[in-house]
């Protein structure tokens, strides 16, 4: 069975930091990317999926937002707004019922640190995928606009688009489609 937590533990986070690293040089194509923990990690909240003790997924929730510029022409508040970052899921075991069950729980968890939206950065396609993930919970999840500012070092070159979340529709999350 598949647990979600946040956790401080240092087995899941070597095992979450590895995991981001294998996937962001696999399918984001950076080859020296370095996935160790960063000071964000230690400011933010990691979120693991993990089943029997070992990793299948992780997120950085952070409270931290590094795109304020943007928030007020979206009309969300800095303070109620969280980030997701580094949000991976095991190649192996990645399917769109595991990525909907994850985004659930990263949904109800931002929730419960008290955040209102949810803003992340992520290619053209993936956000189109994290919005019908989003639909099917009954969460609406607005793909905005490319940022392409933000794309710099090791991800210069890489697509960014800047969407939100709407957590405060997630009363009740169930799957609706």
């Amino acid at each position: 069975m598949i647990q979600f937590e946040v956790s401080r533990d240092p087995r899941l986070l070597e095992q979450y930091y590895a995991l981001r690293e294998q996937c962001f040089r696999t399918d984001l194509g950076i080859p020296d990317f370095d996935g160790s923990e960063e000071e964000r990690d230690r400011q933010g909240q990691i979120l693991i999926a993990h089943e029997d003790g070992k990793v299948i997924g992780g997120v950085r929730i952070s409270p931290e937002v590094t795109v304020k510029d943007h928030l007020s022409e979206l009309g969300v508040a800095a303070h109620a707004c969280c980030i997701w970052e580094r949000f991976v899921l095991d190649p192996v075991l990645r399917t769109v019922k595991l990525a909907r069950q994850f985004l659930a729980h990263m949904i109800e968890t931002s929730n419960l640190l008290g955040f209102q939206h949810a803003v992340m950065l992520s290619s053209l396609r993936n956000a189109r995928f994290y919005r019908a993930c989003h639909t099917a919970l009954g969460v609406t999840f607005e793909i905005q606009r490319p940022v392409p500012e933000y794309a710099t070092g090791e991800f210069a070159g890489l697509e960014h688009y800047l969407s939100v979340a709407h957590l405060r529709e997630a009363t009740r999350l169930q799957l609706v489609a």
